[in-house]
């Protein structure tokens, strides 16, 4: 049946990896029609690697101190003249030994990188592509050998029709995130899928993230793109947040939540796994996912041209899912769901189940994905992250605003300031960035981020509390001068008197002269 699914006459001309000795070839000959297999022999991959050399938890992005390298992977010798029809791999999976980390064995990506480079060249660059045939008790690493490319399974065998130039493009990545997989000040290509390519986000809670999309779409045409914006949405998506969405340029796309099987109901990663519909997005060729809590202060288009998955790491040999260039795929998508019940994500969300999927990932440079995270105990690299931040013009492409969002803040300064647990996200610098995107907006998308009542109280109600701790950054001392302060959407707009019963069993401090508001005045009550 395998036989039936190559589009080639004749013999066929096949090459051997990874298979012990000419015994091994036999079945191959048989297969092949009487042409004796070529067995391609290359050297192992070093006992001493391993993955954590292959995808470190940091490496010297901007060579500051040296230049990344990453670990010998021996490719084959390139023989003249050698043509082949087929490529038959024999795939180690540890997964019986190994349930946990068996996608991230050294020695099955050394098989696989050997299987795609002998694939490209053999192939027939006339045609276009070539047949890889993988004897694999586990499935295929999906960016290596997409299942848009599977034309047969059959038990443990995959048979891939190979696209040639997308080969050829994997194997010039290096093997790992142990060097960039493009250059930290980016790139310029030729524009050739424009409209085939969008930059994507996703709202699970609107009440809460809407002015960040909005304010996400205005940042990515004030860098100066015109790509698309697709922004996926569920049911309960209010009319008045999508007029709101679609003023800003978004795309809106409705689409049916996927629960996270393992997830607690009504907990904050229920609904998360709806991002695996991303994927069902196959108008378009590439997707640059953004989250709705980043901003872009640079033109990220040259993403465009990275493969799947290319993000930034996170931490040990994850990378995050914040900013990532995804390829839509109806397969795709069917093999996440089909998994589901099955990875375990490592933080029971998304960017944990994404992790166990792609372990095969390339890193971009922090810079375009770029923690609000200030939390550092090396002086030097705090100092650094704090020059980066406050380059004019910017040298950061993303800010990613991780901890209380600056919309949920006062403009007058960032309110991780006033909870000691967030200190580490706190930044002023940052916090006036994502301020200057938010006035270049109309004043009707402004109206978007407005806060409410409920929220100006928190806002005060932790005021108070750095002031009786008397945080020493004082900035709980800064008089509010933020216009949304006394500007209510709401039909119950004295917010103050939720302060009377808010924390009853902690001891309230009592407001002074560097109070939010001064309780005499009267809120303007307005309508958006």
């Amino acid at each position: 049946a395998l036989r039936s699914s190559l589009d080639v006459g004749g013999a066929l001309k096949i090459g051997l990896v990874n298979f012990d000795d000419k015994s091994s070839t036999l079945p191959w000959e048989v297969f092949s029609g009487g042409e004796t297999p070529r067995l391609i022999r290359f050297e192992a991959v070093s006992e001493n690697t391993s993955w954590s050399d292959l995808y470190p938890e940091w490496i010297d992005e901007e060579e500051r101190w040296n230049t990344p390298t990453c670990p010998h992977f021996p490719m084959p010798t390139k023989h003249k003249n050698l043509n082949l029809h087929l490529v038959a791999a024999k795939v180690p999976c540890d997964r019986a030994k190994d349930p946990k980390d068996w996608t991230r064995s050294v020695k099955r990506l050394h098989t696989l990188l050997v299987a795609a480079r002998v694939a490209l060249d053999t192939g027939q660059r006339q045609q276009g592509y070539t047949y890889v045939l993988l004897d694999d008790e586990c499935r295929p690493s999906p960016n290596i050998f997409p299942c848009r490319e599977l034309v047969s399974h059959q038990g443990s065998f995959w048979l891939f029709k190979a696209d040639l130039k997308r080969l050829e493009k994997t194997l010039a990545l290096p093997p790992g995130s142990c060097q960039l997989s493009v250059p930290i000040t980016g790139t310029s290509r030729y524009v050739a899928h424009a409209s085939r390519e969008a930059y994507a986000t996703i709202l699970h809670s609107a009440q809460f993230y809407v002015c960040g999309a909005i304010s996400l779409a205005r940042s990515i045409r004030m860098s100066g793109s015109k790509r698309d914006l697709v922004i996926l949405v569920d049911e309960n998506i209010h009319p008045h947040h999508r007029e709101g969405l679609e003023a800003a340029g978004w795309r809106v796309i409705q689409i049916q939540r996927i629960r996270n099987p393992k997830a607690e109901p009504e907990s904050y990663n229920e609904w998360n796994y709806s991002k695996f519909r991303l994927w069902q997005l196959t108008e378009y060729h590439k997707l640059i996912y953004i989250d709705a809590d980043i901003i872009l202060l640079r033109n990220m288009d040259f993403l465009f041209q990275m493969p799947e998955i290319s993000a930034t790491g996170n931490h040990e040999s994850m990378f995050n899912s914040g900013v990532m260039v995804i390829e839509p795929s109806n397969c795709t998508f069917e093999m996440l769901m089909q998994q589901i019940n099955e990875v375990e994500s490592y933080n029971g969300g998304d960017q944990g189940y994404l992790n166990e999927v792609y372990t095969w990932w390339h890193r971009l440079p922090k810079h375009m994905n770029f923690l609000k995270h200030f939390g550092l105990n090396d002086s030097e690299e705090l100092a650094h992250r704090l020059e980066l931040l406050g380059s004019e013009p910017p040298v950061v492409y993303a800010m990613h605003f991780l901890g209380l969002k600056p919309w949920l803040c006062f403009r007058d300064y960032d309110c991780n300031w006033n909870q000691q647990k967030l200190h580490e996200y706190a930044n002023d610098a940052a916090h006036a960035r994502w301020w200057r995107v938010h006035d270049s907006m109309s004043k009707k998308l402004q109206g978007y981020c407005l806060l409410r009542s409920k929220q100006k109280a928190s806002l005060e109600w932790d005021r108070r509390q750095a002031e009786q701790q008397r945080f020493p950054d004082g900035h709980w001392r800064i008089k509010i001068r933020d216009s949304r302060l006394r500007t209510c959407f709401e039909e119950f707009c004295y917010w103050e008197s939720m302060l009377w019963h808010w924390g009853e069993d902690q001891q309230q401090p009592p407001p002074s002269r560097a109070a939010l508001v001064d309780n005499n005045s009267a809120a303007a009550v307005v309508t958006t």
